[in-house]
């Protein structure tokens, strides 16, 4: 028979709680620009910090110019 304990699932990979203060004035852009995009603000919110992940990783991985 298959593994008994393979239908168990793994807690490390759920999603994580992450809460975030913001001024007033940040949040009413992102409420206006997810309004323009047809979209949530917590989707806008999760896209950017995506983005902000994946440009620092980007630019870990790069190798640094020679300052001369």
């Amino acid at each position: 028979m298959a593994n008994e304990q393979s239908w168990e699932l793994d807690p490390s990979k759920f999603p994580k709680k992450l809460e975030l203060e913001l001024s007033s004035d940040a949040m009413e852009q992102l409420r206006a620009t997810a309004e323009q995009a047809g979209r949530s603000v917590d989707e806008l919110i999760l896209e950017i910090l995506d983005q902000a992940l994946q440009n620092r990783r980007s630019s870990q991985n790069m190798p640094e110019s020679d300052p001369g």
